[in-house]
């Protein structure tokens, strides 16, 4: 993983360093406006306004405009009011959950029970039996919960894929007034297959072979002849090595072939701008400074819209992946309670619940990693081509 996080630490530092430059040319405002007012962004803003209202009693709520000034630096962005709605919602998940965790305890003192009293009975049969109903009945309580966990993994993936998708084109054709043509030819393709395969790909294989995985976890508690945990870690092992493998992969495309595509762009851009200059008399130098105002305003609504959709990006997989982690708190509770009864087995199924669930928060946030790292690499190739020419 320390690849990955060099190159976007790289990037973003292209994306930063640029934009403070152009902001203090003192680039004309009223062509950012004209160009802000011409650009289609309904869709994008409409996901904008969906996610407020979702969250309206967690968040602050901004619209794409508001965003957009807040980017700029024209408006301050209230973090404390995010900071303490993300905190009520945390509590507010957690009191939703204690119905769960107080399922946990009495099932679990109830398999405590049978298992010591089994000597009370004229068979061992009968303790043994009421037992494993029991164990059974929590690994269906633990099944459902983990059905949920996984919904809201699809929901959010979703949305992520439906913002990504209505943001892209926006981003995209700045980067084609700009003079990025060889970029949106590389790009265009590039990341709309990637959010295919990865939309697909996870949702269809790797969730379900994580629901898998938690399912043979539970059983092989149940019983101390069956086991299936070497099966249920080697699976899990292959999914992280899946996820690993994607990423970097989509990470070292989309970088390299961007990275290549803003230095064509840049020197086809330098090299337009030196014939006028020098075959056009007058009016070529006049043109080329006419250009330049016009690609500095495209490139600092560029970056200001792409930066927009890394916030929107963030804040749709916040709330639900808190939500995955106050299940997560709730199941290592309940097992930390139940660890003095002496009930092993089911400590150690709850804790394996709570790393499955962990697992498909990061699942959740490694998708939303690669397509922070996407809009990033995108809003960055703009600027290498502005310093290419």
């Amino acid at each position: 993983m320390k690849r990955p996080l060099v190159f976007i630490i790289i990037i973003i530092y292209l994306c930063i360093s640029t934009n403070i430059v152009l902001a203090n040319d003192k680039i004309n405002d009223e062509i950012i406006q004209r160009q802000y007012g011409v650009i289609d962004k309904a869709e994008f803003d409409t996901f904008i306004k969906q996610l407020n209202s979702t969250y309206q009693d967690y968040m602050p709520q901004y619209g794409l405009d508001d965003l957009v000034k807040i980017i700029r630096g024209q408006k301050n962005y209230d973090f404390k009011n995010l900071i303490r709605g993300t905190a009520r919602y945390f509590f507010r998940e957690l009191s939703a959950n204690v119905r769960l965790l107080g399922e946990l305890i009495i099932l679990s003192i109830i398999c405590a029970v049978f298992k010591n009293i089994q000597s009370a009975f004229q068979s061992d049969n009968i303790g043994k039996v009421t037992y494993a109903v029991t164990f059974l009945v929590l690994i269906v309580i633990a099944i459902q919960s983990f059905d949920i966990a996984l919904n809201v993994a699809r929901e959010t993936i979703d949305k992520m894929v439906s913002i990504i998708q209505a943001l892209m084109p926006v981003i995209l054709s700045l980067l084609a007034s700009m003079g990025g043509l060889t970029s949106v030819a590389v790009f265009n393709p590039l990341i709309f297959i990637a959010i295919s395969v990865t939309s697909t790909w996870i949702r269809n294989i790797l969730l379900p072979i994580i629901y898998f995985v938690a399912a043979l976890g539970l059983i092989s508690n149940v019983s101390n002849r069956f086991h299936v945990s070497a099966l249920s870690s080697f699976l899990k092992q292959i999914c992280v090595f899946l996820l690993g493998l994607f990423l970097s992969v989509f990470l070292g495309i989309l970088v390299v072939q961007g990275a290549a595509a803003s230095v064509v762009d840049g020197i086809s851009i330098r090299t337009a701008k030196f014939a006028s200059k020098n075959f056009i008399p007058i009016v070529g130098g006049i043109f080329s400074d006419t250009v330049d105002t016009v690609v500095g305003c495209s490139l600092i609504l560029k970056n200001a819209i792409g930066f927009t959709g890394l916030v929107v990006i963030f804040l749709t997989i916040l709330f639900p992946v808190i939500k995955i982690l106050a299940m997560v708190f709730i199941y290592r509770l309940a097992g930390a309670i139940i660890q003095p009864l002496g009930e092993e087995a089911m400590v150690k199924c709850l804790n394996e619940m709570a790393g499955n669930l962990t697992f498909v928060a990061i699942t959740v946030s490694s998708v939303a990693l690669m397509f922070f790292v996407a809009v990033t690499v995108i809003i960055a190739s703009g600027n290498i081509t502005l310093m290419m020419r």
